[in-house]
């Protein structure tokens, strides 16, 4: 037999050779090709069905070998990629689940629970549905009964004095480690049970447990964890601490913001539009272009109001005369001053003083209203007397650094959602929603009685409604989305603009601290409180990616606990807080993604912080960058640097971390792994933040926004094919045609006709591209009239920005998971690949050689 196998072996390699000499191979190919087959032979069984497979196949299942010219690192490829697939053949992991009885069990119990956990919801969702209605009525009539009803007030608090003292004696119980494994068995399963329960009081029953659990924890690691044993032990040891307090604290406040949102819906105007109020519309600008005001002032032109008392009127800071020439052109009022004090608030407080309507409405330059946003959001002010400020959330069509570059669907909630379409929705249960800049009506009375817009920090948004509901003054929060903006366009203008935005939160705790002065609620305090110290997130995210390297580094315990004591109290925490958070911001926030954003922003926004800080008065007001394109794809090596320090910083622990545990005894095992798998968790997410500095191509100056609708398409001929809209632009628009895309030519003049409330438009427009069912096609515009009516039937469509995009998006823990390792690996990737220099050269060098996926598997084989 064995001389059997070595015949056809020669047989084969002779056959192999001169196929290979015949095509022209070289000496040093044939010799290589040789050895690789040869070594093949030696290790692998090449005779088996699944290798003569990849033998026919080899140019797929080893993508990044060149066959036709190899080298000698083409042979290293060769070996490694060899015992690569033949470690995926042996353990191929589809097949091993399919059949293995451990897993099928595992499946059926994971199955059963899921079973179970639906039909106590069900049960409990019928029991609980009268008190967990989560209607706008239901919330509306509870805040005015807390409100208006003293007595159920006094009760409620009672209640909560209660609550509190019980949470209190749970927390503090001592527990060993039996009872608290035991403890927290119990107080899991109830959370779990809760999570399949449909109704508004389970969410605050989960707010309980999380609280409850975090509450034990911390108390655990103040009474426990601290060992001073050395200076700068327990200097690492209470900084962790204090970290962990910050996100105990800021936790807590965000369950009390939201924990009964008012979900407000406009009230109607009176039926006589002869009384409707006379409205100011102010389009502050600095810097912009002319290109990215216009289709905010075409809306604004656009707006569904008497025109006798609508007054649009364009805030030009920048004094420059093409505004000038353009406001005149299109009929809107242009206001410049002479000194240009601050900022923004100055520019608006100068456009006070020279108007007269009797609300006011703030768009930014580039945030575009539909026609109905006055008629959603001015009844509440006429309705009443109170309310001051109606704001509306801020929306954007065009992506955010975050979208572009880590390439996420449209479905899927974007980094500022939380706040505009969520937590304002909590703020107005407590009337204390935030001015947020633009697109809000605001009553000129309230605004004149507290001297205008704030101008002390560089957030003179919510430090006005603050000033606002200090004098008595309400504040209401629409949800329905009736304007939209540009988002920044680069990771760069991102930190940007949220330096400003954190510069100017702690400029008000400094100035004008709403925990202290008259005027607020307790609720009002703690809402603008959170606000604030949200941006403080800078150094204790910072501490939490680098806390388990002083262990790795120096063997410093930052907790000192047992490992089987970190099981029992950390790992509740984290689980408990992750799925209230989970089910609290659903449809508003990604899992994990939280962790990347304060990742990115952490560095940049802890000195501006500190400084204003110890000097409140320091810092300047900076205008965001809209409107520009990216040719090429790159990576911002300058604003990546911080994150590339904490990546080689836990890189670092990691090797020495799976050094330790390889040489270490049993007893610190454990306690390595616990290190590892938190360091191996901060790379996820340094990878994920790394990967958002790799900026995308961005073709566009001007975003193109989707909106299907149908259209009609009339051709030169005078022939009309019916066709949808599927996109468009300020100056260009993409059809799809269902007949007769075969008729049109490229620079071919057609005509669209579009139709909103009832009015048909037609519009000329060039053929600029023709692919499948498709046509792109740029507008031509004979006047500014004909740009007002088209944005009219485009960007000021009753309804545009409330128009959910296409797609459901999978947000359950486990994907998000999924989809943060995704983001790493990108992140990662990219680095090598766009690594510059001789490193680079030789760390893609070494990549190259390491195993590759298959292209594709053979169903048979694999």
């Amino acid at each position: 037999m064995l001389i059997f196998l070595i015949r056809q072996f020669r047989a084969y390699f002779v056959r192999m050779l001169s196929r290979w000499a015949d095509a022209g191979a070289g000496i040093g190919t044939l010799i290589l090709n040789g050895a690789a087959l040869s070594l093949s032979w030696l290790f692998l069984p090449l005779e088996s069905k699944f290798w003569r497979e990849v033998r026919c196949n080899k140019s797929l299942y080893y993508p990044h070998v060149n066959f036709e010219r190899l080298g000698f690192a083409d042979l290293i490829r060769i070996v490694l990629q060899s015992i690569f697939l033949a470690f995926v053949h042996v353990f191929d992991r589809t097949r091993f689940l399919r059949r293995n009885p451990v897993s099928r069990l595992i499946r059926s119990i994971l199955h059963g629970f899921e079973k179970t956990g639906e039909a106590i919801g069900s049960v409990g969702t019928r029991f609980l549905s009268g008190i967990g209605s989560q209607s706008y009525e239901t919330a509306q009539r509870l805040t005015d009964r807390v409100v208006s009803n003293k007595f159920q007030t006094l009760l409620i608090r009672l209640a909560l004095v209660i609550a509190g003292a019980l949470a209190l004696l749970c927390i503090t119980q001592p527990f060993d480690i039996r009872g608290q494994v035991i403890f927290l068995s119990i107080v899991l399963f109830s959370a779990w049970v809760f999570t399949h329960i449909k109704a508004r009081i389970t969410l605050m029953v989960l707010f309980v447990i999380s609280v409850t659990v975090s509450g034990r924890y911390l108390w655990w690691r103040c009474t426990s964890t601290i060992r001073p044993d050395s200076g700068i032990e327990l200097f690492l040891a209470l900084m962790l601490l204090a970290a962990e307090i910050y996100a105990f604290i800021v936790m807590v406040l965000g369950y009390f913001q939201v924990c009964w949102v008012l979900d407000r819906k406009p009230t109607p105007l009176p039926a006589d539009r002869n009384t409707w109020p006379t409205v100011d519309i102010f389009i502050p600008t600095y810097n912009e272009s002319l290109e990215v005001i216009k289709p905010t002032v075409f809306a604004a032109l656009n707006l569904d109001w008497p025109q006798d008392k609508l007054r649009v009127h364009l805030l030009d800071d920048g004094s420059r005369e093409a505004f000038a020439v353009f406001a005149q052109s299109v009929g809107v009022n242009y206001i410049k001053r002479i000194e240009h004090n601050h900022a923004k608030a100055g520019n608006i407080n100068h456009a006070l003083g020279l108007t007269s309507g009797e609300f006011i409405v703030i768009f930014d330059c580039d945030h575009v209203p539909s026609c109905d946003f006055l008629t959603s959001t001015v009844g509440w002010l006429v309705a009443d007397k109170k309310i001051a400020l109606v704001q509306t959330p801020h929306h954007f069509y065009s992506p955010d650094p975050f979208e572009k570059n880590l390439h996420l669907e449209k479905a899927m909630p974007i980094e500022n959602s939380l706040f505009h379409d969520f937590i304002q929705k909590g703020n107005d249960t407590w009337n204390a929603v935030m001015f947020c800049g633009s697109s809000a009506v605001m009553r000129r009375s309230a605004l004149m009685q507290i001297g205008g817009i704030a101008v002390e920090t560089v957030t003179e948004d919510a430090h006005t409604s603050l000033k606002l509901n200090r004098l008595g003054w309400k504040s209401a929060f629409i949800s329905r989305p009736l304007a939209s903006g540009l988002s920044t366009e680069s990771l760069s203008a991102h930190i940007g603009q949220r330096i400003r935005w954190a510069r100017g939160m702690i400029q008000i705790f400094r100035l004008d601290n709403p925990l202290l002065g008259k005027g607020l609620s307790l609720a009002q305090r703690l809402c603008f409180f959170n606000a604030m110290v949200h941006f403080l997130h800078g150094l204790p995210r910072l501490i939490f990616l680098v806390a388990p390297l002083p262990y790795m580094f120096a063997d410093i315990y930052v907790i000192y606990a047992t490992a089987a004591a970190i099981f029992a109290y950390v790992i509740p925490h984290m689980v408990h807080a992750a799925i209230t958070n989970q089910i609290l911001q659903k449809g508003y926030r990604y899992p994990f993604l939280s962790g990347v954003y304060e990742a990115v922003l952490s560095w940049y926004i802890l000195l501006p912080t500190t400084v204003a800080l110890i000097f409140p008065h320091k810092g300047k007001f900076n205008v965001t960058a809209k409107g520009m394109t990216i040719d090429n794809k790159y990576v911002d090596w300058s604003i990546s640097k911080p994150i590339l320090v904490l990546i080689a910083l836990n890189l670092a622990g990691l090797a020495i971390g799976i050094y330790k545990a390889a040489t270490a005894a049993d007893s610190q095992v454990t306690t390595l792994i616990i290190n590892i798998g938190w360091i191996v968790y901060n790379l996820m997410v340094l990878g994920a933040a790394f990967a958002v500095a790799v900026e995308e191509v961005q073709k566009h100056r001007l975003p193109r926004i989707t909106l299907k609708t149908p259209v009609e398409l009339t051709l030169a001929d005078g022939t009309v094919l019916p066709a949808q809209l599927q996109e468009y632009s300020q100056t260009d628009v993409r059809i799809r045609l269902t007949e007769g895309i075969e008729r049109l030519n490229l620079e071919d003049d057609i005509f669209v006709s579009m139709t909103t409330r009832g009015q048909t438009y037609r519009f000329k427009a060039c053929v600029l591209a023709l692919e499948n069912d498709c046509l792109e096609a740029r507008l031509v515009f004979a006047d500014n009239q004909e740009e007002i009516a088209f944005n009219r039937c485009t960007f000021a469509r009753e309804g545009m920005w409330a128009i959910a995009p296409e797609g459901k998006v999978d947000e359950r823990f486990v994907t998000g998971f999924m989809r943060l390792a995704g983001f790493a690996v990108y992140g990662y990737k990219s680095l090598v690949e766009y690594l510059p220099g001789y490193v680079g050269r030789a760390v893609r060098g070494a990549l190259s050689l390491l195993p590759r996926v298959p292209v594709t598997h053979s169903k048979d084989i694999l």
